[in-house]
C-alpha cells in the first residue's frame, strides 16, 4: 500500500513524500520484489535527490544477491567464431522499444553471430511473430522460473546475454544475477545501471554517459549513438509549425507525468511569463481525467504556471497531435526518450536541459547526433533564455520543421546497419577481452 501512495505520488508529480513512502513499504516488506521495482522506477525520476543517492539505491537492490558460482572452464574462448548472443525481454511487443529493436535485429550479421530471444511477452502480438523472425532460436519464458531460464541459457551455450529490460515491468534480473553466460550486458530498457555485479557491461554513447557516470557496470560506449529510430511505417505528413498561422507560440509536452516536478513546472512558469502569448500543450494519458487535471492546475498554479493558457489532453494519435505544437519542452532531471524522437520525426524541435547521466542526457545525445547542440542547455535559466529566443523565429522553425526528416535520415539516429555493426564491435571486443583473461577491463 505505502509503495503504492509512492508511485501515484510520482506519477502526480509531487516527490515531496515518495522517499518516505517508499521507505514505509520497504521496512514492511524488504525483500519484495515488486516494491522494489516500484521503487527504483520511482526514484530514478526524482527531482531532488543526486545522482549518487539514487544510484546507491540501485546498488542496495543488486547487493541483496549472492555471489553466482560459475564455471567456464569449458566454454569455446575462440573469439573468431560465430557468437552466440541472448536478448532478454518482455517488450518483443507494440512497445516502444520496438522502435529501437527493429533497426538492430533486423540488421544483425546472422552469418558472424547466432541470435537467442528470451521472450517474456505477455501475450504475443503481431510485432511478437515479426521479432520471432529476426531470431534463429526462440525461447518463451513466461513463467519459467530463474533457475531453470539459467540452466536453459547455460545449455545453449550464450556467450554474451544481454538484458533489454533493465528495471522496468516484467524485468528479469533474477536470471542475469545466476550469471548464467560468462559475458552479460544491458542495453536500453530504463537507459541506466541494474546495480547487479554480475552484469560486466552497459551499452551508452560518449554523450549519454561521459567519464564519470555512475553505473554498476563497465560502460562500453558506442561511437554514435546508443540508440537507434525506425519510426512506424504510418505517421502524419509533417506540417508548418502552427506559430506561422495562429501568431503566438505553441509549447508542448507529450511524456510521462512521473517525469515532471516542481522544477520543470517552476521553469515552464517563467517561460510563460516571458511569452505573454505562448501556449502550453500537456498531452498524455495522465492529463486527460477532469479530477487529475485540477491537481495539476493546482500544482502548476503554485509554481507560476498561467493555467489559462495550458491546455491538457490525451490525443487518440501521437503524431497528428504534434502537428499542434511549435516546440518540445523535455523534462528533467530525468529526461524524455521515445517523446522526444516522435517530436523530431514530425519535424518539433526540443529545448533540452543536459542533467544528470545519463538518463537525463537523452535528449542532449539525439541533439549532438542531429547536429543541433544549440537547442541543449546546461542550466535551468539557459533553458529558459533558448526556448523564448528559439520561440521568436518563425523562420528558423519553419526551416527545421521541414527539414528534419531528412536530417534524421542523414544521421546516426536513424542507420540501423551503422548501429548493428558498432553494437557486433562492442560483442566483439567484450568476448575478446574475455577470452584473453576470463574477465572484463
Amino acid at each position: 500500500m505505502r509503495q503504492n501512495l509512492a508511485r501515484a505520488l510520482a506519477y502526480m508529480s509531487d516527490f515531496d513524500d515518495v522517499v518516505r513512502e517508499s521507505d514505509r513499504a520497504l521496512r514492511d516488506k524488504p525483500d519484495q520484489a515488486v516494491i522494489w521495482e516500484q521503487r527504483l522506477y520511482c526514484l530514478s525520476y526524482h527531482p531532488d535527490l543526486s545522482a549518487e543517492e539514487i544510484f546507491q539505491e540501485f546498488v542496495r537492490w543488486g547487493s541483496r544477491f549472492p555471489d553466482p558460482l560459475t564455471d567456464f572452464s569449458a566454454h569455446d574462448r575462440n573469439p573468431h567464431r560465430r557468437l552466440r548472443i541472448g536478448y532478454v525481454s518482455p517488450d518483443f511487443r507494440s512497445h516502444s522499444s520496438r522502435f529501437y529493436f527493429w533497426p538492430l535485429f533486423c540488421n544483425h550479421d546472422k552469418g558472424a553471430f547466432e541470435l537467442f530471444a528470451y521472450s517474456n511477452v505477455e501475450k504475443e502480438v503481431a510485432w511478437t511473430r515479426l521479432f520471432r523472425g529476426q531470431f534463429e532460436h526462440w525461447r518463451d519464458i513466461r513463467g519459467v522460473g530463474d533457475e531453470a531460464v539459467a540452466e536453459l541459457v547455460r545449455q545453449d551455450g550464450i556467450d554474451i546475454l544481454v538484458d533489454l529490460c533493465g528495471h522496468m515491468q516484467d524485468e528479469r534480473l533474477g536470471v542475469f544475477a545466476l550469471k548464467p553466460a560468462p559475458i552479460q550486458a544491458t542495453w536500453l530498457g530504463s537507459a541506466w545501471t541494474t546495480g547487479l555485479k554480475a552484469i560486466d557491461y552497459a551499452l551508452f554513447d560518449p554523450f549519454v554517459a561521459p567519464e564519470g557516470t555512475l553505473t554498476r557496470e563497465t560502460v562500453h560506449r558506442l561511437p554514435h549513438s546508443f540508440m537507434v529510430f525506425q519510426p512506424p511505417l504510418e505517421t502524419a505528413d509533417i506540417v508548418p509549425p502552427p506559430c506561422l498561422e495562429n501568431g503566438h507560440i505553441t509549447f508542448g509536452y507529450t511524456g510521462r507525468s512521473e517525469r515532471l516536478n516542481h522544477r520543470t513546472f517552476r521553469v515552464w512558469g517563467e517561460i510563460l511569463k516571458r511569452l505573454p502569448e505562448a501556449r502550453l500543450i500537456l498531452d498524455y494519458a495522465s492529463f486527460a481525467e477532469p479530477k487529475t487535471q485540477n491537481r495539476f492546475r493546482d500544482f502548476l498554479a503554485r509554481h507560476g504556471v498561467d493555467t489559462d493558457r495550458v491546455t491538457m489532453r490525451r490525443s487518440p494519435k501521437v503524431f497528428p497531435a504534434l502537428n499542434d505544437i511549435d516546440i518540445l519542452l523535455d523534462s528533467f532531471p530525468h529526461g524524455g526518450g521515445t517523446m522526444l524522437m516522435d517530436a523530431l520525426w514530425m519535424g518539433v524541435p526540443f529545448v533540452t536541459l543536459a542533467s544528470r547521466p545519463p538518463v537525463g542526457r537523452l535528449g542532449l545525445g539525439m541533439l549532438m547526433n542531429l547536429g543541433l547542440p544549440e537547442w541543449v542547455a546546461h542550466t535551468e535559466e539557459e533553458y529558459i533564455e533558448k526556448a523564448c529566443a528559439f520561440a521568436g523565429d518563425g523562420l528558423l522553425l519553419k526551416d527545421l520543421r521541414l527539414g528534419m526528416r531528412e536530417r534524421m535520415g542523414n544521421s546516426p539516429l536513424m542507420d540501423g546497419p551503422g548501429f548493428a555493426r558498432a553494437v557486433e564491435d562492442a560483442y566483439r571486443s567484450m568476448f575478446g577481452c574475455w577470452s584473453r583473461g576470463g574477465s572484463v577491463d
